[in-house]
C-alpha cells in the first residue's frame, strides 16, 4: 500500500468522523436557538455526547471482531444512512429526532473513531506515525469546519434537507478511499 493512498485513506477517514461532529457541536446549536431554545437546553445537549468518553468500553470488541474493513464501511454506511434520513425530518414535529440522531451519529463515529485508530497504528510505520497524526488531526478540524461553518451556509441558502443531503454527499465521497482497503 502506498504512502499516499494510506495518507489519503486516513485523512477521508478522519473528515468523515468531523463532519457530523462539526454540525451538532457548531451549526446545530444555532440552529436551535433560533427555533427558540433556551441557552440551559441547548447545553444540555452536550450529554449526548457522551459515547465518546465512553467508547473505551465496546473498544475491545470492535478491536477484536471482525476487520477493520468491515467496521469503517458499515459504520460509514449508517452515518450516510442517517444523514439521507435527517433529510426527510420535519424540524416541527419536534426535536426528538434530532436529539435522537446526535446521540447515533455519536456513536457510530466514536466507534469508527476506535477502528479507524486501529487501522492508522497498523498501517503507518514508525516514521509516518508523525504525519499521521498531523493528518488526523487536521482532517478532523476540515471535517468540523465544513460540518460547523459550511453546511450552516448551505442551510441557509437551501434549507434542511439540502443541508443533510449535502453531508451525505461529502460522506459518501469520503467512504471511496476504504472501498480499496485490502
Amino acid at each position: 500500500m502506498t504512502r499516499p493512498y494510506k495518507l489519503g485513506l486516513l485523512a477521508s477517514l478522519y473528515l468523515a468522523q468531523g463532519l457530523p461532529f462539526g454540525f451538532f457541536t457548531q451549526a446545530l446549536p444555532v440552529l436551535l436557538r433560533e427555533r427558540g431554545l433556551s441557552l440551559a437546553a441547548i447545553g444540555a445537549t452536550g450529554l449526548l455526547f457522551l459515547p465518546w468518553a465512553l467508547k473505551f468500553l465496546w473498544a475491545p470488541l470492535v478491536d477484536h471482531t471482525g476487520t477493520r474493513k468491515q467496521w469503517i464501511l458499515s459504520l460509514q454506511a449508517l452515518t450516510l444512512a442517517g444523514a439521507v434520513a435527517l433529510a426527510f425530518v420535519d424540524l416541527d414535529s419536534g426535536l426528538a429526532p434530532i436529539f435522537a440522531a446526535l446521540l447515533l451519529f455519536n456513536l457510530l463515529a466514536a466507534t469508527q473513531d476506535v477502528a479507524t485508530d486501529g487501522l492508522a497504528v497498523r498501517l503507518l510505520s514508525h516514521s509516518e506515525r508523525g504525519l499521521g497524526n498531523g493528518i488526523q488531526v487536521g482532517a478532523y478540524r476540515i471535517g468540523m469546519i465544513l460540518g460547523g461553518g459550511a453546511l450552516l451556509w448551505v442551510f441557509a441558502q437551501s434549507g434542511w434537507s439540502t443541508m443533510f443531503l449535502a453531508m451525505a454527499a461529502i460522506l459518501l465521497l469520503t467512504c471511496l478511499p476504504a472501498l480499496f482497503l485490502p
